[in-house]
């Protein structure tokens, strides 16, 4: 493993330049999401929105989820034809709620992110 050093107040860890354009490249069958709940609603943990979304994706091979934060979710699919798939589907209905599907982007950050109501 890479030998960690301290830069300002955080420790960093190097990468070499050809393993992160790997991991880069690795992520090009990933999406991301964001949940839009209705006011009140109980937020959905990542093993509830996964037990909702295999029904909805049963046609679906090999899929994966991990929860970002403030609602948002990184999807990585086993191969690009699924991705597209999912990602013709302008939103899916998650009763309660909506799984609004994007991109994904390797400087996302769901802190950036502007919350909103709007659907």
């Amino acid at each position: 493993l890479p030998k960690s050093c301290v830069k300002g107040e955080d420790v960093a860890i190097p990468i070499p330049e050809d393993e992160y354009l790997a991991g880069i490249d690795a992520c090009k069958h990933n999406l991301h999401g964001r949940i839009i709940l209705p006011k009140g609603a109980t937020p959905l943990t990542v093993e509830s929105l996964r037990a909702k979304l295999a029904t909805l994706w049963k046609s679906i091979g090999r899929w994966g989820i991990m929860s970002l934060g403030k609602g948002f979710f990184e999807f990585t699919f086993t191969s690009l034809e699924d991705l597209r798939r999912v990602r013709s589907v302008g939103s899916w209905n998650l009763a309660p709620g909506l799984l609004k599907l994007f991109a994904w982007t390797s400087d996302f950050n769901p802190s950036f992110q502007q919350q909103t109501t709007a659907q």
